[in-house]
């Protein structure tokens, strides 16, 4: 059956033909389980003719122009010539086809070594209509990358995959630089950054977990979270761990996990949202913006539209995936650069809440504009890092920022039966929300209920399991505040990070408060 967990495929399962583009089904025929052709043919009319069956193979309303397929035993052998207008089909030694950039080519043996796999076992990432980008040191830009290159991302070096939605008519190529906003007046090539959160399963060891040299954690210093990336295929948790909930889409809203509905990753806003109510964007050194109800907000987020994907405003389940990652071996806190306090996710500093900033130190916020920029690359002391890289959730500019300080940002995610003042006359599907029950619906509860999630411990969220954890503020949700707020704001000091949660109405009037925006595939 159709295979999620790498790029872009072809293969053939018991007796059926799928290709693929990431997650985007592009052709499918049942076929006769004696169906085992040594050879399929491209015929004029683009479709591809396997002895007296005739297989429809069109990707993005492209078809085929020539090229043979050869099998053996039902599996692809060689692919002679594909030419998929803007793609080349290949096969690997598995019999898997892989849908490839370039000219035609004659490949009768493995691409195997062509295909990117990352060291920490991540899933590749979703790319369709986006565009991966890395960033160049040497040219202190962005580049224009290709899915298949090897240092687009590496997780075990806390090096994490980053795409960017282009503007309309915007054209680029690989190897070619990308301008982004230095001040609120430059033009950009780019309409929205994001970053790529892999599968995961996880576990803590303890109340504050351990630490990599097998210490206790403290609330002040907490320790590692344990990440193992898993594939879509894995439905049952190891002992002693559990599937991050970010990485369930409930498509229908019918509250059943059930098949199709398991996500290999989600991408996230690289920054808080940018740009207007009309046009959302997601940029570094702009204003957040703020001001919205939540109901606002949600509608923001949906108007950055991105064929093949759900575009919506994080729920707090998606901000704990980002969080609890930070907190693993693959992000800040596993980065050998930090030591201590300055594992923490650095404080979002600017008093005008631009995206991107950092005071240089976990709870800085001496400077009225923030202290540094996002790409601020150069080390300040031993131990502490980068300045703006350190504001990220790896400690360099793969991470995602402003999930500390900055503006608040609230998060889809409620107490049961009540909308305070977020604008909803209707909630929208259950798919786009999380919903959380409370003890005492009259005054905070900083006790937190271990049965918020249907009568459950909420696994995942960030709330009970890293309750104020690096000393970061935690209140629950209650009547007449039913809206969650997560991160703080610049003024926040050592209350602001990633474990950091309030209750707010909803209305957007109270504080400047922000939204994240995610993508996952459609």
């Amino acid at each position: 059956n159709i295979i999620e967990d790498t790029r872009r495929q072809a293969v053939l399962r018991s007796g059926e033909l799928y290709l693929e583009g990431v997650k985007e089904e592009i052709a499918r025929k049942n076929l006769t389980s004696e169906f085992s052709p040594k050879e399929c043919k491209i015929e004029d009319d683009g479709n591809l003719l396997c002895g007296d069956v005739t297989l429809t193979v069109e990707t993005s309303g492209k078809r085929p122009s020539s090229g043979d397929i050869t099998f053996e035993n039902g599996k692809v052998t060689c692919v002679s010539g594909m030419n998929m207008g803007d793609y080349t089909l290949e096969t690997d030694e598995n019999g898997n086809l892989h849908i490839i950039d370039g000219e035609p080519s004659d490949s009768c043996g493995t691409v195997d070594d062509e295909v990117y796999k990352d060291p920490s076992g991540a899933n590749a990432p979703n790319v369709a209509n986006l565009t991966p980008v890395k960033w160049d040191n040497t040219k202190k830009s962005w580049v224009i990358t290709t899915a298949d290159d090897k240092d687009w991302y590496d997780y075990s070096k806390q090096e994490w995959a980053n795409a960017v939605i282009l503007n309309e008519g915007v054209t680029k190529t690989v190897g070619e630089t990308l301008t982004v906003p230095t001040s609120t007046s430059d033009i950009t090539d780019v309409k929205a950054m994001l970053v790529w959160i892999p599968r995961y399963e996880y576990s803590i060891e303890g109340q504050y977990g351990k630490h990599t040299d097998g210490t206790a954690g403290t609330l002040a210093l907490p320790g590692e979270i344990k990440v193992n990336f898993i594939g879509t295929e894995k439905t049952q948790a190891t002992a002693e761990y559990h599937i991050h909930p970010a990485f369930w889409w409930d498509v229908d809203s019918d509250g059943n996990r059930e098949e199709g509905e398991e996500l290999s990753g989600i991408w996230v806003g690289k920054f808080e949202t940018t740009g207007s109510e009309a046009e959302p964007t997601i940029l570094p050194n702009l204003q957040s913006l703020y001001g919205q109800t939540v109901s606002a907000q949600f509608a923001t987020a949906q108007k950055l539209v991105v064929s093949g994907y759900d575009s919506h405003m994080a729920k707090n389940s998606e901000w704990g995936a980002v969080a609890y990652l930070s907190q693993s071996i693959y992000g800040k806190y596993g980065n050998s650069n930090y030591t201590g306090a300055s594992k923490e996710v650095y404080l979002n500093n600017s008093e005008y809440f631009y995206t991107g900033r950092s005071g240089g130190s976990p709870r800085a916020n001496e400077s009225p504009n923030g202290t540094c920029t996002y790409d601020y690359m150069g080390n300040i002391v031993e131990g502490t890092g980068q300045c703006g890289g350190g504001a990220s959730t790896t400690g360099n500019i793969t991470g995602v920022y402003d999930m500390s300080g900055g503006a608040y940002e609230y998060v889809m995610g409620k107490l049961n039966g009540d909308a305070g003042s977020s604008g909803f006359e209707e909630m929208p599907d259950l798919k786009y929300y999380d919903v959380y029950e409370s003890k005492d619906s009259s005054s905070y509860d900083p006790s937190l209920s271990t049965t918020a999630c249907n009568g459950g411990v909420c696994y995942g969220h960030a709330l009970s399991e890293t309750k104020l954890w690096y000393v970061d503020w935690a209140y629950f949700v209650f009547s007449p505040d039913p809206w969650f707020l997560r991160g703080g704001w610049s003024y926040d000091d050592a209350s602001a990070g990633v474990f950091r949660f309030d209750p707010l109405a909803g209305d957007g009037k109270d504080g400047p408060c922000s939204f994240r925006i995610v993508l996952v595939a459609a």
